[in-house]
């Protein structure tokens, strides 16, 4: 169990290369003591190296239905679209420089529904990071992504902050 949110899911990034020394697939890994589901990320801003062995990892820990994958990152350093077809991810994290100033900027807009609309279509939800504006907000609003994160929403912190999400003007 996660002392800090015990009755709340946890998203816990994860490097790729913890995946080649299976760090995580053990039993007695904490993520797994976990009472609420657990969300491993695993970033795109990395080279994935060992894709199959990763991939096989991947599939020990999302069998037990509670640990579920996120593409984090994506849209920056080694992004590969194929990544949402072979992983199954339950989440995509598009990365802030698909959003930073997407309001000013139409074809990073049509780019940003784009990527929503196909990983929709492969059953994963999408989240925009980085949003700091409430142009940016509307904008990926606008393009459909399901969920956000950034300074304009919430600081991080502890105690858990309340969340916002500031009303369409």
């Amino acid at each position: 169990m996660v002392a800090a949110a015990p009755e709340l899911p946890v998203f816990a990034n994860v490097h790729p290369d913890e995946l080649v020394q299976r760090f995580i697939a053990t039993g007695d890994d904490p993520l797994f003591s976990h009472k609420h589901d657990v969300y491993s990320e695993i970033t795109e801003s990395v080279p994935f190296s060992h894709f199959e062995q990763c991939l096989a990892v991947l599939r020990d820990i999302q069998a037990s239905g509670r640990v579920h994958l996120v593409i984090d990152d994506l849209g920056a350093g080694y992004s590969n679209l194929m990544r949402i077809v072979d992983l199954h991810p339950a989440f995509v994290k598009l990365d802030m420089q698909l959003v930073r100033d997407i309001d000013k900027k139409p074809r990073q807009q049509a780019l940003v529904k784009s990527i929503v609309h196909m990983c929709t279509d492969q059953g994963a939800r999408v989240v925009a990071e980085g949003i700091e504006t409430r142009s940016e907000l509307h904008a990926v609003m606008d393009a459909g992504v399901q969920f956000g994160q950034g300074y304009l929403l919430a600081k991080p912190g502890f105690p858990i902050p309340p969340v916002t999400w500031p009303e369409k003007a």
